[in-house]
């Protein structure tokens, strides 16, 4: 692999070192349990930008809206 590191997830590789040593050393029931929940945070941290850009684009179009008004 072109610089990094062999892992059995894919996102391991950027883990520090000691999260490292502890995964290598995890059964795999743990280890899903891990994925799973890395996954989940993905899934969480889309779905909070997803929010807050419908947001910021409600805003802007209040903003256009009061502008055509003036």
């Amino acid at each position: 692999m072109h610089g990094r590191m062999e892992t059995d997830h894919e996102g391991m590789e950027r883990m520090d070192p000691i999260m490292m040593m502890i995964w290598e050393k995890m059964d795999e029931e743990n280890k899903k349990k891990i994925m799973e929940r890395m996954l989940d945070e993905k899934i969480m941290m889309k779905e909070n930008l997803i929010a807050y850009l419908e947001h910021k684009t409600e805003t802007m179009k209040m903003i256009k809206t009061m502008m055509e008004e003036i």
